[in-house]
């Protein structure tokens, strides 16, 4: 036999001793380390109840027993032998001392008798109760197990709903049943995320693949024509650029959350300003910056971060507030922070779309959008990107007035969360 040969022999032989000493399914079990626990316990203070009542009657009887031969011994008189007749009286007082010893004794053997079938029945109530018992006090938990062995993607829809004392086991519950409800909210978020995406990259690829088509039907394209498929080739291709950059940055601040540091807010908003001032200028909208440049302007944010979130909000004001109209940066202390806001006197946004415009993928306009090449993520990551810097972004829009939003950081005489 070779060495690898014995050596698998030896592992089979020592799976099945493991096998043959492995401890059934229901002895591993949670209930059962209970039932153990409470069954035990109780055996133990049964039986030094049953021993410490059998020690104080021996007890009792001994002091019984020498209280007697005492008696007998005064009855005698002090110093008296018996040489002779017994005293009268005598041999009654021995039979009655004989026959309470005996009832005495026979009194502890029913006792002893007793006793031990007294601990065997509190052995198995003990056992029984405590299975029992431990089975109701366990039952949120088998809840549990019942209701996360179903859940999947697509069924996060059951609940445990335990209905019970305000416990521990109603806190797991509870618990639980809101991890589900986190779960199920993500999954839809994803889902949409998922769709909205697919859409959005779809569009501009089925806009290059149609106009290639409609070039190759033609057997006479002109150089005109193929330099016009080429523009549009180029204009959908920077959009999806823009589209995947989007994605990465929203991706990559959920995985790695970044490292905050002292930045200029004021330096920042110049610098996002003048980089669209030309699209500014094409459009005819007066792009201002209204800041106290002798106040403190240092946050605590990320310098990269930062610039992108105020040119996301210059931009969309740009794009969707019309021609001839005003885009102003406004920048200052805020109580114990400090904002930046971008003002538009554009057509303002509905009410009823108000609260939705930081979703991923929404649009109050989604022909204008998309004219203008927008991908529907540039709020979206705004709201992401301030969330990360440990501050908030606020909306403020009236219809036919105009919009502001207003970002809010913590200065350096602020602790961060």
């Amino acid at each position: 036999m070779t060495a690898s040969q014995t050596s698998l022999s030896k592992r089979s032989g020592a799976k099945a001793t493991s096998s043959s000493l492995r401890i059934p399914a229901f002895a591993r079990t949670v209930r059962f380390r209970l039932t153990v626990w409470y069954s035990s316990l109780l055996l133990v203070f049964g039986i030094a109840f049953v021993v410490a009542l059998n020690i104080g009657l021996r007890m009792d009887n001994s002091t019984r027993t020498v209280w007697l031969d005492d008696d007998l011994t005064v009855s005698s008189g002090p110093g008296q032998a018996f040489e002779g007749a017994q005293p009268a009286g005598y041999g009654v007082a021995v039979r009655i001392a004989e026959a309470e010893a005996q009832v005495a004794a026979e009194n502890l053997q029913r006792l002893q008798t007793w006793s031990i079938l007294s601990v065997i029945g509190l052995a198995l109530a003990s056992g029984i109760g405590g299975y029992v018992l431990s089975g109701m006090m366990l039952r949120p938990v088998r809840d549990i197990t019942r209701v996360a062995s179903t859940i999947g993607a697509t069924s996060l829809n059951e609940r445990i709903n335990h209905q019970g004392p305000d416990d521990e086991l109603k806190e797991l519950a509870d618990t639980f049943d809101s991890m589900i409800l986190r779960l199920e909210t993500a999954f839809e978020s994803q889902r949409r995320f998922v769709q909205y995406a697919s859409h959005e990259l779809r569009t501009p690829l089925a806009a290059i693949r149609t106009n290639i088509e409609v070039t190759e039907m033609d057997p006479e394209v002109s150089p005109e024509e193929y330099r016009s498929l080429l523009d549009t080739v180029k204009v959908q291709t920077d959009r999806l650029t823009r589209l995947s950059d989007d994605l990465l940055l929203l991706t990559s601040t959920e995985a790695d959350p970044p490292e905050l540091e002292l930045v200029d807010a004021v330096q920042t908003c110049h610098d996002a300003a003048e980089q669209l001032r030309g699209l500014a200028d094409r459009k005819g909208i007066a792009l201002r910056i209204e800041a106290d440049e002798n106040a403190p302007s240092h946050v605590y944010a990320h310098g990269d971060l930062l610039y992108r979130c105020v040119f996301n909000l210059v931009d969309n004001a740009i794009k969707y507030s019309g021609d001839g109209t005003s885009v102003t940066i406004v920048a200052g202390p805020d109580g114990d922070g400090y904002q930046v806001a971008v003002r538009d006197t554009g057509p303002g946004i509905p009410e009823e779309h108000q609260q939705r415009v930081f979703d991923r993928f929404f649009r109050v306009d989604k022909s204008l959008s998309r004219r203008s090449g927008g991908s529907g993520l540039g709020l979206a990551i705004v709201k992401e990107l301030v969330d990360v810097m440990n501050g908030s972004v606020d909306l403020r829009s009236q219809p036919g007035v105009g919009s502001t939003f207003i970002i809010r950081l913590s200065r350096p005489d602020q602790d961060i969360a």
